[in-house]
Parts: structure tokens; C-alpha cells; sequence
């Protein structure tokens, strides 16, 4: 289940990068960056205090479970239904468009800021011993870059607005569909059993890798003219 858990949070981290990207203006993302830096700052002084099984303790909480499956639920149906709604304000006409619409396409969801610190959480586990300071201003660090450039990559190779926002509803569908199957394996036995693991590497790699070729796969069919290429070979 903890997989489970570890790819709801790396979608909700692409998701926040996405949300950045959607500014436009690189200074913008970078205050995107910055202030998840800052919460990452903040919320070292609560995660340093966890036991070593406070996971474990956690995914044992078949109600705790529950209402994490909903909350991650709720916010992706929300997300999916704002995108469609920013999409059809984004195809009607320019003078018929809705510009108070464009708080709902950049502020972010909650989901993100647990995936901070659930990460920064495993982080402090590779560091014991070191210190607590320093370990929380590098893992600040490692946010800034790896939102910042994440979203610059997205800026930079999904130039379209209308393609921001369908790459917006994928990532909250896949949390959605994991997140409904969280809450079937905690609705379905009558005790949760769970063990403390590690980040699986090798999945969240493959997943990476997997969504980055079908990232590149769309990118390459919508520069396809196929009306062009029929009415060549017609």
C-alpha cells in the first residue's frame, strides 16, 4: 500500500510543477519553487520529532487510511472538473472569456505539501546522524531545483494552454484511480497490515520513464499533420 501511497505523492509533485508551469514567466516558478523550499523548511521541525514507524503506524489506521483515500480523492475530482471547466473557457472566444479564471488554474491543491513531507521524512532516514539543519537546508534545496526545472521542462515542451490542461486532468485521474484503490484495500480486510519500506526505486523509475515516453509520444503525434499525409498518399 505504501507504493500506492509514494506514486499519489509523486503525481501530486508533478501536479504542483504543472501548476507552476501554467504561470508562464519563469519568476513566477521560481516563487513556486521557493515557497514549497519554505514549507519544506517549515515542516522540519515536525518530521524530525516522527518515530521510525510513524509510517507504519500510519497505513495501520484503517480509518486514518480511509480518510486519506478520500481527501486524495476529493481533490482530484475537483481538479478534473476545474480543468474542464478552464478548457471550455480557454476555446470560446477571446472577448467571451472568463479572466477571474485564472486563480482556479494556478493555486494549488493540499496533496502536494504531504508529499513534501513524507519525502523529506525519508530523506532525514538516509542522514541519521548528520545534522538536523543542514540535512533540512539541503532537502530545501533539492525542492527548489527539482520543482523549478521540472516546471521549466514542462513550460518549455508543452507550449499550448489546452494541452497544460488535458496533462493536468491525466495527472489527477491517475490520483484518482489510485487513491479509490487505497481506499478499496483498506475498506476490504478488517485489519490493515503494513511494514516499513523503503521508496521503491525501480517502480517509481519505470513509472517515470513509462509516462515520459508517452509524454513524448503525444508531443510527437500533435506536431503530425494527418490531414497533410492523406491527402498526399490520396
Amino acid at each position: 500500500m505504501e507504493l500506492y501511497i509514494q506514486i499519489i505523492f509523486v503525481l501530486a509533485l508533478a501536479k504542483f510543477c504543472l501548476k507552476a508551469a501554467m504561470t508562464g514567466r519563469f519568476w513566477t516558478m521560481a516563487c513556486y519553487a521557493f515557497f514549497a523550499a519554505l514549507v519544506s523548511l517549515a515542516l522540519y521541525p515536525t518530521v524530525i520529532e516522527q518515530p521510525a514507524t510513524v509510517i507504519t503506524n500510519l497505513l495501520a489506521d484503517r480509518e486514518l487510511v480511509t480518510d486519506g483515500a478520500v481527501l486524495t480523492t476529493t481533490e482530484a475530482i475537483l481538479g478534473i472538473f476545474v480543468s474542464v471547466f478552464l478548457l471550455s473557457n480557454y476555446f470560446k472566444p477571446k472577448g467571451q472569456r472568463r479572466k477571474s479564471v485564472f486563480v482556479l488554474k494556478v493555486v494549488p491543491g493540499i496533496l502536494w505539501i504531504f508529499a513534501v513531507a513524507y519525502f523529506e521524512l525519508l530523506f532525514f532516514r538516509q542522514r541519521v546522524g548528520a545534522d538536523f539543519g543542514a540535512t533540512a537546508a539541503i532537502y530545501a534545496g533539492i525542492v527548489f531545483a527539482v520543482v523549478l526545472l521540472a516546471a521549466g521542462f514542462i513550460h518549455l515542451f508543452v507550449r499550448h494552454e489546452s494541452m497544460k490542461l488535458e496533462l493536468k486532468i491525466m495527472l489527477n485521474m491517475g490520483i484518482l484511480l489510485i487513491g479509490l484503490l487505497v481506499n478499496a484495500s483498506a475498506a476490504d480486510s478488517t485489519v490493515v497490515y503494513a511494514t516499513v519500506s523503503n521508496v521503491e526505486w525501480g517502480a517509481l523509475a519505470a513509472l517515470t520513464a513509462g509516462t515520459a515516453c508517452f509524454f513524448l509520444l503525444g508531443l510527437l503525434l500533435s506536431k503530425i499533420n494527418f490531414k497533410k499525409l492523406i491527402n498526399r498518399h490520396n
